[in-house]
């Protein structure tokens, strides 16, 4: 078995040269060769091992991907439990390590996040306290502030669409419980989140971070 370490620079090189080569069948091989990682459900403390250890932002992103589509395809073959760890482990990386990654890299593991939550939404009542959750961002530093409404955001674009392998019934169904029981908490956190802004309660939020935090609310006003 391959040295966790050993892997981890292995994706780096391959990332490298997926986003950087300008050889196309170099390219082109990198991307089978990473291909093979997002196909293997095995591989998911791979995923997670590069995201923690790794500080190339390229191969943080490959994994952050890899990790979307091995949680999405391979559902319905893991447990409950699984799912939850997986849930509670983004949500700890969000919040650990999301202020300082890049900023793709936080918005892919942000749609897995969302995609958990919409998926696991009637299977454990964790999976519909998100909002609560998210309030920890957004009670903490600016850079925490502008991921929770990321969250939040994404999350309202996410139940609106339909999942695949889900009947649109239990479409519909996921989508009416969400707006019955966190729409309007995520609303009523836009309008906090805009005043708190324009009376300066967030002083220590950087230029950038403000607009950020401004534009996000307006993504979730009805």
């Amino acid at each position: 078995m391959e040295d966790p370490q050993q892997a981890m620079f292995r994706v780096e090189a391959l990332a490298a040269r997926l986003y950087n080569s300008p050889n196309t069948e170099e390219r082109t091989q990198a991307e089978h060769s990473l291909m093979q990682i997002s196909n293997a459900p095995e591989t998911i403390p791979q995923c997670q091992y590069v995201l923690e250890h790794s500080q190339v932002p390229y191969a943080q992103l490959v994994m952050a991907n890899a990790l979307r589509k091995l949680v999405t395809q391979n559902w319905n073959n893991s447990t409950s439990p699984q799912r939850l760890e997986m849930r509670t482990w983004v949500l700890s990386y969000l919040a650990n390590s999301g202020p300082t990654v890049a900023p793709f890299v936080v918005s892919s593991l942000v749609q897995l996040l969302c995609r958990i939550t919409k998926m696991g939404w009637f299977e454990d009542p964790a999976h519909q306290s998100i909002t609560d959750e998210v309030g920890q961002f957004l009670q903490a530093t600016p850079k925490h502030c502008v991921i929770g409404l990321g969250i939040l955001t994404a999350l309202v674009s996410e139940m609106n669409l339909p999942a695949a392998g889900r009947s649109l019934t239990q479409h519909r169904k996921t989508a009416s419980s969400f707006r019955d029981l966190a729409l309007l908490k995520i609303f009523q956190v836009a309008i906090t989140t805009l005043r708190s802004l324009q009376t300066g309660q967030m002083a220590s939020a950087t230029a950038e971070d403000a607009l950020k935090l401004q534009g996000e609310p307006t993504h979730l006003s009805p």
